[in-house]
Order: C-alpha cells, then structure tokens, then sequence
C-alpha cells in the first residue's frame, strides 16, 4: 500500500509539473500576444492621428489662405480709398501752392 502511495504521490506530482510548465507556456503565449496586439494597436493609433492630423492642417491652410486672401483684399481696398482720397486733395493742394506762388490770398 506505501508503494502504490508513493507512485500516486509521483504520478501527482508529475501532473502537477505539466500543468505548471503547460500554465507557463500558456502564460508566456498570452504576453506575446497582447504584446503584439498593442504594437499593432499603437501602430493603427498612430496611423490614426497621422491622418488626423494630415486633415486638420490641410483645413488650417485653407483657413490661413482665406484670411490671407481677405487681408490682401483689404489692404486694397484700403489703399484704394487712400489714392482716391490723395487723388482728390492733389487739386487743391496744387491750387494752394498755385495761390502762394503767384502770391494771391
């Protein structure tokens, strides 16, 4: 009866091995995968906010250029007005330098 006792004990014991070696390996397996799946998690991420990215400063540079197209169209403008506005005053000012260099009031 010892005998077969301690070929029980063994053979439990060997089991037991196999299960830790078998938890092991299945262990190891898991880490390598998860491992995997978020190299490719961080890789499909980054591919993500590249193409995010890519979208939102082609929106900021159309953004830039239309306010830059409003700035030149107002510069312009502006500098339009400006002329209009020399263009007006340049015949009173050449009738008042007229006025004092012929020295009439």
């Amino acid at each position: 009866m010892a005998k077969e006792t301690m070929q029980a004990v063994s053979e439990t014991e060997k089991q037991a091995q196999q299960l830790v070696r078998t938890a092991k390996e299945n262990g190891e397996q898991i880490i390598s995968e998860a491992a995997s799946q978020s190299s490719r998690l961080i890789a499909d991420a980054v591919k993500e906010a590249r193409k995010r990215a890519d979208v939102l400063r082609g929106v900021a540079r159309a953004d830039a250029e239309k306010l830059r197209a409003a700035a030149v169209a107002d510069t312009e403008k502006e500098t339009a007005a400006l002329r209009e506005r020399a263009d007006s005053r340049r015949l009173e000012a050449s009738q008042v330098i007229l006025k004092i260099v012929l020295g009439q009031p």
